[in-house]
């Protein structure tokens, strides 16, 4: 038995640096799918019971800057000048802008549908803003994955279209609008080098700045009126999960496994959230809506499969100029 560990020791320490680094990405890049699938759930739950859309807005980015603060008071003379200024645009991509449009439409669509068009459509968007914003030229499979993708958002647009419910429409191009928001900050986090607690906390500290004067100027009730169970559920998922552990698992990702590699990894979302739906919600998905899941996760596993080796094997840079976007500070 001694033998048999000193044997795994062995082997453990086979492991380069390099690929040390990509086994955290990927533990990191499960934690965020796991409470990815669940977000949407636990979110819609709140927003058609006892709270406002802003409320949960608040709990997810006012408790999380609260958490993140001794973070920020230690360590706020070693955060470079550059970084409080990027935070600006990352607050909007992945942190207020992101997060209220993603609320705001679990208040109009079904959960099942901000997994599929939100964290579903980021492989695709990953690879067109890549493209159009910083001149990366995906690979072919990319492109036939993201065309599945886009086939899987008609099929629930038609959907919804059919139904003739505007506000369905409305909630799925809220997500939609997000998971680009989404996108951008994927891309763009990377090629800034933030690390991923220090980037986290700098996004919920802009975020809180912006939603909690928001708050107590449009909230018409106070929160306490909530049944205490119910706001510490809420506090957990929106402050602690979402606000605080998902942030730091998404950029740590971000950082291990770089942009295009850790948005093919949750191609399993709008089928685990759909199924979390179906078991709390009762939100039982119709034959075209699980078709157009099917066709949003087929494609992020198509194009998955292209980024099993480097990076950097999987797009090639094109000879012009990123968008003035990428460029630091």
């Amino acid at each position: 038995m001694l033998h048999r560990c000193g044997a795994d020791a062995r082997a453990v320490a086979r492991f380069t640096p390099r690929e040390r680094r990509g086994v955290n990405g990927y533990l990191a890049a499960a934690v965020a799918v796991l409470i990815t699938a669940s977000y949407p759930v636990a979110t819609r739950a709140g927003v058609t019971g006892s709270f406002a859309p802003h409320e949960l807005v608040t709990l997810r980015f006012g408790v999380g800057a609260l958490l993140f603060l001794p973070y920020l008071l230690l360590h706020w003379r070693h955060v470079r000048r550059a970084a409080w200024l990027q935070g600006i645009p990352l607050t909007l991509f992945q942190g207020a802008g992101m997060g209220a449009l993603v609320i705001c439409g679990l208040q109009l669509a079904p959960a099942t549908h901000a997994a599929a068009l939100g964290p579903g459509m980021f492989p695709a968007w990953v690879a067109l803003l890549g493209f159009l914003v910083f001149a990366r030229r995906p690979s072919a499979r990319v492109i036939i994955g993201c065309a599945l993708c886009a086939m899987g958002v008609l099929i629930l647009t038609y959907a919804s279209a059919s139904d003739m419910n505007g506000a369905v429409l409305t909630g799925d191009a809220m997500f939609l609008a997000a998971s680009a928001l989404g996108a951008l900050y994927m891309l763009q986090l990377r090629r800034w080098r933030i690390g991923a607690i220090q980037g986290a906390a700098i996004v919920s500290l802009y975020s809180a700045l912006v939603v909690i004067p928001w708050h107590l100027w449009s909230a018409a009730e106070p929160l306490p009126r909530v049944e205490p169970f119910e706001l510490l559920w809420q506090v957990v998922w929106q402050g602690v999960l979402i606000g605080c552990v998902w942030l730091i698992a998404l950029n740590h990702a971000i950082a291990r496994l770089g942009a295009e590699r850790s948005s093919a990894l949750i191609a399993l979302v709008p089928v685990t959230s759909a199924m979390v739906a179906l078991v709390f919600l009762g939100e039982v998905p119709s034959v075209i809506e699980i078709a157009a899941f099917l066709a949003i996760s087929a494609g992020v596993l198509f194009a998955a499969s292209r980024y099993a080796g480097s990076p950097a094997a999987n797009s090639a840079s094109i000879n012009r100029p990123a968008c003035g976007l990428s460029r630091p500070g």
